[in-house]
């Protein structure tokens, strides 16, 4: 019969430890047993580490390490945050990446979405400074996007793909 070498996993526990001096024994109380706190560990390389908490009110948690001597430690840590966040989608997207900007000038700015043949615009005014012309300048903003779109060649192939009928959307 085979005997199987089963290597024993080292534990950290934490208690009491007592010594009685008059026969020589010692004896160890542990504290703070119980159920883990911890479900579903997940963790990836660098150190990073999410888990959801038990309880009556459980919640998503989320850690990231990176050493003082990294060389770029915010790369590090989005990584791991790209890693461990892989599986949870966004309603929306948290931001439009800069190579579907089109235009980006004057607190305005367009996104054009080529496979989903779509255009995001935002545009931002500070009515601190366009108290009584707020209309205006939204005005202006509006007519930025009519003229700076057109102007751009990404903007017109996708346009041109649409009426063809190349691409239905």
């Amino acid at each position: 019969m085979e005997t199987l070498n089963k290597k024993t996993k080292r534990i950290k526990v934490r208690g009491t430890g007592t010594f009685n001096p008059a026969d020589n024994s010692f004896g160890f109380e542990p504290f703070q047993e119980g159920p883990s706190t911890q479900k579903d560990v997940k963790s990836c390389a660098g150190g990073g580490k999410s888990w959801l908490t038990t309880g009556s009110d459980p919640s998503r948690m989320i850690s990231l390490k990176c050493k003082a001597s990294s060389p770029d430690p915010y790369s590090d840590l989005v990584s791991q945050f790209k890693a461990l966040t892989k599986g949870l989608k966004p309603k929306k997207p948290v931001t439009q990446t800069d190579s579907l900007r089109v235009v980006s000038e004057s607190g305005l700015q367009c996104w054009l979405d080529e496979a989903k043949g779509e255009v995001t615009y935002t545009g931002k005014l500070e009515l601190a400074n366009h108290t009584c012309d707020w209309q205006a300048e939204i005005l202006r903003q509006v007519q930025l996007v009519v003229r700076r779109l057109p102007a751009s060649e990404k903007f017109n192939k996708v346009i041109n793909t649409i009426k063809k009928g190349d691409k239905k959307v």
